[in-house]
């Protein structure tokens, strides 16, 4: 069975910051000629299409009834401007129970705000926009104590990242799914980080 991580899509979503991590799966499937460990599914609250911050149109795979447990392996959240709305409530209250079942939840940017809104950042090592970001927007937040100011933070299977955090928090997926290899990994972190060629080399050779 495919090991599959679901992409939350909403309206107002900030597509790029999910970019990294499309090309990373992404490139899974070209190594291997087409087969994959991980499949990527979009997922919504329902199968209406969306519209991104970027302007794209996206129809989800999969509303949220139809996620199948057994295969996933993860949750992506990416930021948005409608992460407290109402129509939001239905992902939201899953949250604490996909966590709790051990798969990885891993929100960037404003989708930070529903994992603070459920209190989990309040016990969790944790990253957002800023601190004060939390403070103002998520009213049942009091995890101050926990919060680092770093561009994405990992703490067991709870993943998240600043809006400048897309690459590192890419980074950190991929290592907790055991995606490939920490050479294949760290060799592409900082090929897209500095751009040099040589890290394009070592990813290359990593992978042969």
């Amino acid at each position: 069975m495919k090991k599959v991580i679901y992409i939350y899509i909403l309206d107002t979503m900030a597509d790029w910051e999910i970019g990294y991590i499309l090309q990373a799966i992404g490139m899974e499937k070209i190594l291997n000629k087409g087969t994959t460990k991980f499949y990527i599914k979009t997922v919504g609250v329902n199968k209406n299409s969306v519209k991104t911050l970027g302007g794209l149109t996206i129809i989800p795979d999969c509303s949220l009834d139809e996620i199948n447990e057994d295969e996933m392996v993860a949750i992506l959240l990416p930021g948005a401007d409608r992460w407290i709305a109402d129509d939001q409530k239905l992902i939201v209250g899953k949250l604490t129970s996909y966590i709790d079942k051990g798969i990885l939840v891993a929100a960037i940017c404003g989708a930070t705000i529903a994992l603070s809104d459920l209190g989990i950042l309040n016990n969790y090592l944790h990253t957002s926009n800023s601190l004060e970001y939390l403070c103002e927007f998520s009213g049942n937040y009091k995890g101050q104590d926990f919060y680092k100011n770093e561009l994405s933070v990992t703490d067991k299977n709870i993943i998240t990242a600043s809006s400048a955090g897309g690459l590192l928090w890419a980074k950190q997926i991929l290592e907790y799914l055991n995606v490939y290899s920490n050479t294949t990994i760290e060799a592409w972190y900082k090929y897209y980080l500095t751009g040099n060629s040589k890290y394009y080399l070592e990813l290359l050779s990593s992978i042969e």
